[in-house]
């Protein structure tokens, strides 16, 4: 099977993947309630006020994911009671979580501050999400509209797409709170959504898009013609890398699609994968071909291409969308390659790291660093196209431009009759600056641990 289909049957097959099986996301709350201490928390999430300093934060935090470690999390239904006495539990912690209800307050204003100036009095506020994990950013959200927003609140619809019946169950605890109307579970994949929402609405994806699989590529070192990866297994259970000539029509259209990006047309090659010099001068590929055991192939890259498949089924399914996500531009211990994942597990309360993403299914986190500038620059391209535009022959290196022919114009910002904005990344720590009421993260040292943590992590909006 091709590398993105290995990786995602790793990750999501229902029966045996890292998500379905292994994963339960970290809740401060119910650590303290498990440990019996209520000291330096609140009803919801911590007292950040009551911690001398952020070190003495990230210890708390430390002790109690000790404890939600060793005891589960209380919310294991009979189609879930195996998760947490599993060999191989898997616990994950999320900004949302640690810094409950600040951090869901901020992208609540963000949210309201777009609604307001876009969108009311003529439309209703329609949120969907994906990954959304416990619900715990569906309800700080909620809360936080019905408390400061009221008139907005009863105009809001929030919408989570979620595949997970484990989790299904954990959110619908989460929105009884709310009124009824206000939240809809779908249960369905993203990837197998069928129906058009006409409706102008706010899609959120929190620490999504480093989950999404990957195509793995590389490149001939003397005409640099881009090889797909395929995953074999043999007899006794080893897996291989084969490299054949690109087929696969997604891997084929955004290969074709990235070349005619403006970042990709300022260098040499579309790929960092391949050295400018070397793709600059002919020559230089010549003298570097005769040099003994000079290898044939480039180093890995990594493609995000189920990536582009959310963008054209946003473009395609949610025609008047407005984004919302988060996740890390930079990764520490990754594998070998571009764009490369990181692939680790926990095991007796340690991280261990791997050093190859072919490994036994479902039993790691293989994780991958976002472009985000990359991924701003397609969604342009991609939202400023018709559907089908990028299914072609066209060479990756050809002089033509299919997107001129197809459009009109030669810029990738380009927008389908006016009716997309660029996207805009912005750093963590500015957006939480600008959005959300730092002074109730604060310790009494000054620091603050929301806004200076997950440094190597962005927004895209």
């Amino acid at each position: 099977m091709l590398a993105r289909d290995f990786i995602d049957d790793s990750l999501y097959n229902p029966h045996y993947g890292y998500f379905a099986t292994k994963v339960e996301i970290f809740d401060p709350d119910l650590a303290a309630v498990e440990s019996g201490s209520s000291s330096s928390s609140s009803a919801q999430g911590f007292d950040f006020g009551a911690f001398r300093s952020t070190s003495e934060f990230e210890d708390e935090v430390a002790r109690r994911y000790q404890v939600f470690e060793g005891t589960g999390s209380g919310h294991e239904s009979v189609a879930g009671a195996s998760v947490g006495s599993r060999v191989g539990r898997q616990v994950w912690h999320t900004p949302t979580e640690l810094f409950k209800p600040w951090y869901g307050r901020a992208l609540a204003r963000y949210l309201v501050a777009q609604y307001k100036l876009d969108l009311f009095p003529y439309h209703d506020l329609i949120i969907y999400e994906i990954g959304a994990g416990n619900g715990t950013l569906m309800g700080d959200v909620l809360d936080y509209l019905a408390a400061h927003e009221p008139e907005i609140y009863a105009r809001t619809k929030y919408r989570i797409i979620e595949i997970s019946e484990r989790l299904q169950g954990m959110q619908r605890g989460r929105a009884k709170g709310t009124t009824a109307d206000r939240v809809e579970i779908i249960n369905s994949s993203i990837f197998e959504w069928d129906r058009v929402v006409p409706e102008p609405c706010f899609f959120l994806a929190m620490e999504v898009l480093d989950n999404l699989s990957h195509d793995v590529v590389r490149y001939t070192t003397d005409t640099y013609e881009p090889l797909q990866c395929v995953v074999s297994v043999d007899a006794a259970g080893d897996y291989t890398e084969l490299y054949e000539p690109v087929s696969d029509p997604l891997l084929a259209r955004y290969l074709s699609l990235r070349s005619r990006l403006p970042s990709s047309r300022a260098r040499s090659h579309p790929s960092r994968a391949i050295p400018a010099l070397l793709a600059k001068f002919p020559v230089l590929r010549r003298l570097y071909a005769t040099i003994p055991f000079a290898p044939n192939l480039t180093r890995p890259e990594f493609v995000p291409t189920r990536q582009l498949e959310l963008l054209e089924i946003l473009r395609d399914k949610f025609p008047n969308h407005r984004l919302l996500m988060s996740d890390f531009e930079t990764l520490p211990d990754a594998i070998e390659g571009f764009n490369a994942p990181v692939v680790q597990t926990r095991y007796a309360g340690e991280t261990v790291p791997c050093t190859t993403y072919l490994v036994q299914p479902g039993f790691f986190d293989i994780f991958f660093p976002t472009d985000f500038h990359t991924m701003a620059e397609m969604y342009s391209l991609v939202m400023a196209s018709d559907r089908g535009v990028g299914d072609d022959h066209v060479g990756y290196f050809s002089s033509r431009s299919p997107l001129r022919g197809s459009t009109g114009t030669d810029s990738a910002d380009a927008s389908a009759g006016g009716r997309r904005r660029a996207l805009e990344v912005i750093d963590h720590a500015d957006f939480l600056e600008e959005w959300a009421e730092i002074d109730m993260t604060r310790t009494q040292d000054g620091t603050n641990p929301m806004v200076d943590s997950y440094q190597n992590a962005k927004f895209i909006c």
